[in-house]
């Protein structure tokens, strides 16, 4: 079975349980990332990327197994509901972020009828991309975020048009708490393992804040080898057909990370047999 190659150790990896994040800057970032573990709330947003748009509807997660719904309103008449997962609730996601973005805070434009305070995540590094984000100036949650290349253009963007909060008195005092936050193994600076099942050859590795997925698997009989990308939005898609002594691999990785991360962390990827 393929393995991803953990990487040196990793000057980014915070070797505290809880670092520093006493600045404003810091304590806006932790508010954001735990804002929608907390809120109970509604709304409508308009997302944008490369040629398309579209209107959803979400709704913030309100079940038992802790999930949210949104749907696509322009995608079709009466759209079927999707689920989306309560989102990871943990100091030291913040901590992993701000080791590999610097963050900044000034005041925010009006999003959503709601007063925003502007939190800019610029990367430390070329292994990531910037983002800009519009964050409820009480509530914390990201009204607006903005995606943005290395040459500073706008790859996507979304923004509330509306939102409805309820109050905590609301709240169902059954719903689940949020996913629990474990940091693996580092693959390449800053990104680490979330999730893996070598079986299948599907591995999924994050900064804290940008996720990107790699899957692994037989090289199709014929197929060339190299590589080749594919890029919608922020989103790359990027492939890569190899063959060694064990046999030839296809290797993509899906994400929203720059070509360079892509290649290096289809780099990390060891065949069964070279996994020394």
């Amino acid at each position: 079975m393929p393995i991803l190659a953990a990487a040196q150790p990793d000057v980014a990896a915070p070797s505290d349980p809880i670092c520093n994040l006493d600045t404003p800057p810091g304590q806006a970032l932790l508010k954001m990332l735990q804002a929608s573990a907390h809120q109970r709330y509604e709304g409508t947003v308009l997302y944008e990327r490369a040629a398309s748009r579209q209107f959803v509807t979400v709704s913030s997660p309100i079940d038992h197994a802790g999930q949210g719904v949104l749907r696509r309103m322009n995608a079709q008449a009466d759209p079927l509901p999707e689920n989306w997962p309560v989102p990871f609730d943990s100091p030291q996601r913040a901590c992993d972020v701000a080791t590999v973005y610097l963050p900044t805070l000034e005041s925010g434009r009006t999003v959503a009828g709601r007063a925003t305070q502007r939190l800019t995540l610029r990367p430390r590094d070329t292994l990531r991309l910037t983002h800009l984000i519009d964050m409820d100036s009480v509530t914390g949650l990201a009204l607006a975020m903005a995606t943005v290349g290395s040459e500073g253009n706008v790859l996507e963007r979304y923004e509330y048009a509306s939102i409805d909060y309820q109050s905590a008195s609301e709240r169902d005092p059954l719903d689940k708490g949020p996913r629990e936050y474990e940091r693996g193994r580092s693959v390449v600076p800053g990104y680490f393992v979330l999730s893996e099942d070598a079986d299948r050859g599907v591995f999924v590795v994050s900064d804290g804040l940008a996720t990107a997925s790699i899957f692994v698997e037989p090289l199709p009989p014929g197929a060339p080898v190299g590589e080749g990308a594919v890029i919608e939005g922020a989103t790359l898609t990027y492939t890569r057909g190899v063959r060694s002594s064990a046999g030839g691999l296809l290797i993509s990785v899906l994400g929203e990370v720059p070509m360079v991360t892509a290649r290096l962390l289809a780099d990390a990827v060891r065949p069964p047999r070279e996994q020394s």
